[in-house]
């Protein structure tokens, strides 16, 4: 019985998108302590809830005919705790509006842009050569997961960088350009697996991501190439000793979850033990490197 209660917390914090908004919240704090820049909490909290809105928005945009029929656990659960979801979304997006207007012109244009870029990716708004019908940004070639990494870089980045700057807070760009850079290696790294879980449901969908143009195989050969690069380019790199060694080290981790699984490639091998490596990118930092800065 306890296994059971057990199973379904989980399920609701992984599958209502809880988590991932988490992961946010946790590389923002991770930006803060790399570029040793002060913490904001209310962008913290944009960002927690910009994720949930966006997260969630996706899953239920993309409603199969039959999700009671679907393979996917997470697809089941979302449908069936649609409702709850939209109340969800909606008090987030409440808050975000509300927190949003805090923050300085041009910090608020960036979190409406990166807003119009997530509906831009799901929404149906463009012809693309070959299709009968609209669609988003996601439907062209290859731009899946460098569009998903960009995004990140910019939510958990730049927006707290933008904000720190507008604040009077000195800013070293080409720092902070070097760290968006690292992001959205390590994102796009690990967002490879799920595309190659979801190779023949894309197949279907008519997406043409970057396992089903080069193959499962060379798939996982580049993100394994991602990830060695991440680990040499930040262990080499001039941060200090701890942020260099939970970074360096976290990657080396993810290399081998994804080179040698241990757990079976289930809904929470993707979406606990992959997706939980940016909340453990940041837990390894801040217990290996004493704060510094303001």
């Amino acid at each position: 019985m306890l296994n059971k209660y057990l199973r379904n917390l989980l399920d609701t914090l992984l599958f209502s998108n809880v988590f991932i908004a988490m992961c946010a919240v946790a590389q923002a704090m991770l930006t803060y302590r790399v570029l040793a820049i002060p913490v904001n909490g209310r962008v913290l909290l944009i960002l927690g809830c910009a994720t949930l809105a966006l997260y969630n928005f996706s899953m239920i945009l993309a409603r199969p005919q039959d999700p009671a029929a679907s393979p996917y656990r997470r697809v089941r659960w979302v449908f069936r705790h649609e409702r709850s979801l939209w109340g969800w979304t909606g008090v987030a997006l409440l808050l975000l509006s509300v927190l949003g207007t805090g923050l300085h012109l041009l910090s608020f244009a960036l979190l409406a842009l990166m807003g119009l870029m997530g509906l831009a990716y799901n929404l149906p708004f463009i012809r693309i050569a070959g299709s009968p019908r609209l669609t988003g940004l996601r439907q062209i070639t290859g731009i899946k997961l460098f569009y998903i990494g960009m995004m990140w870089a910019m939510s958990v980045v730049l927006l707290p960088v933008a904000e720190a700057y507008h604040n009077g807070f000195p800013v070293a760009w080409a720092a902070a350009l070097k760290w968006m850079t690292c992001v959205l290696m390590f994102v796009v790294a690990i967002t490879i697996p799920f595309d190659v879980r979801d190779i023949y449901q894309d197949r279907h969908y008519g997406l043409k991501t970057i396992p089903i143009l080069i193959g499962e195989r060379k798939a996982h050969a580049l993100a394994a190439s991602l990830l060695l690069v991440h680990a040499a380019w930040t262990g080499l790199s001039d941060y200090p000793a701890g942020i260099r060694l939970g970074l360096s080290g976290i990657s080396l981790l993810c290399l081998a979850c994804i080179v040698f699984p241990l757990a079976r490639k289930n809904e929470y091998y993707y979406f606990l033990l992959l997706d939980g490596m940016l909340m453990l990118q940041f837990l390894a930092v801040y217990a290996l490197s004493p704060a510094t800065g303001p």
